[in-house]
């Protein structure tokens, strides 16, 4: 049986990835899509959700669940990598009649649905899984697992000298969900960064006969000319977190706690905690097998039983 999922998104280009790659996999059953502002304002990452949707056209539509922005304005998004859009200008239409619904409906429904089995894949800002541990806090519980893309552990961040994106755009909801208890599984920087397509695997995509492989190769065109110090590059770093839940194999991991700077100089900064008596251990995941990753995700985005 295919596990299910709720995917918590900023639905920027990467994110695109990760959840095609998600819709792809049969061990995976996406039963829900909830958006978070981070790339872009909520309601621009609500419209990328339809928009990516409506262009899989999977055989059953997951229900959307428009979250919430992060409380502190003026912070930057990600429009200068992926576009005003986010979705690296890519022309998608957003559907006819596009509807959604609330984020913490779609948990309410799938976590009770799926109670000990839903694994919830959180690609953007933690804003929206805070905001439950604040107003319902046992909701959670009934997840099996969080996978978490975010932080930068022992390497530079990427929107400070310190900080990661997603952990920096609300490291309140970051330190809630990350002392909270739950299992977690953080896929940060350390390893995101190890994965990078180049103008081999676009080509690649675009020549696949999958709608999904084709969407990616025109999202990715953006990006890959404004990486900032890789030019020709895109890291993919949300799919990594969704590999990490489909191939724990190629991936490197150890137990600690993770403590997140929340203000000042240091603000989303995430510190190892080693031997902390006071947060909960986490798994944190270092390193994987890029080869077999690259190939493993390449096979699923283009329906190929294997990829030279």
């Amino acid at each position: 049986m295919p596990h299910p999922v709720i995917f918590d998104t900023d639905m920027g280009v990467d994110d695109a990835f990760a959840l095609t790659l998600a819709m792809a996999a049969n061990a995976l059953d996406v039963v829900g899509v909830c958006t978070v502002g981070g790339n872009v304002g909520v309601d621009q990452a609500t419209a990328n959700a339809g928009r990516c949707l409506a262009a899989l056209r999977p055989t059953t539509m997951p229900p959307v669940g428009r979250g919430r922005d992060p409380s502190d304005a003026g912070l930057p998004d990600a429009t200068s990598i992926f576009g005003a859009d986010g979705l690296g200008e890519c022309g998608l239409p957003v559907p006819v009649g596009w509807a959604w619904g609330d984020a913490q409906t779609v948990y309410e429904t799938m976590l009770s649905r799926h109670r000990g089995e839903l694994v919830v894949i959180a690609v953007g800002p933690l804003t929206n899984l805070g905001a439950l541990l604040d107003e319902n806090p046992s909701l959670l519980a009934k997840a099996q697992r969080l996978v978490i893309m975010g932080g930068a552990v022992f390497c530079p961040g990427n929107v400070t000298p310190k900080a990661e994106f997603n952990i920096y755009r609300d490291p309140i909801a970051a330190a809630k969900v990350l002392a909270s208890g739950l299992p977690i599984t953080l896929v940060p920087l350390d390893v995101t960064r190890k994965v990078a397509l180049d103008e081999s695997h676009r080509a690649h995509l675009a020549a696949s006969n999958t709608r999904g492989s084709r969407m990616l190769a025109t999202m990715m065109e953006y990006p890959m000319s404004r990486e900032p110090g890789r030019p020709g590059c895109f890291l993919v770093h949300d799919a990594v977190a969704v590999g990490a839940l489909l191939w724990p194999d190629l991936f490197l991991q150890t137990r600690m706690a993770v403590r997140v700077a929340t203000d000042g100089p240091e603000r989303g900064r995430t510190v190892p905690a080693v031997g902390s008596r006071e947060l909960p251990p986490v798994s944190v995941v270092l390193s994987v097998q890029v080869t077999d990753f690259m190939e493993n995700m390449l096979e699923l985005l283009c329906s190929e039983e294997f990829v030279v």
